[in-house]
């Protein structure tokens, strides 16, 4: 059985999530953050895309590091 969804709206001010309803959301509820490509700027494209980068360098890194360990 799938939970049910919802979409909240809101924006960020000061590096915290402000929902723009009045949903009553329950303390230690989980919640996923989806960020559209469409409402990305430049910059945290870049920055994403870099930090995807360094990811993939880490984990080519790992996995060269368990071969030789074999």
């Amino acid at each position: 059985m799938e939970a049910e969804r919802w979409t909240i709206s809101g924006t960020v001010k000061d590096g915290v999530i402000v929902p723009q309803n009045d949903i009553p959301l329950p303390n230690g509820i989980c919640v996923e953050i989806l960020i559209r490509p469409v409402d990305m700027t430049p910059e945290l494209k870049s920055e994403l895309d870099q930090w995807d980068k360094a990811s993939d360098e880490a984990w080519a890194r790992i996995d060269q590091w368990e071969r030789k360990e074999r």
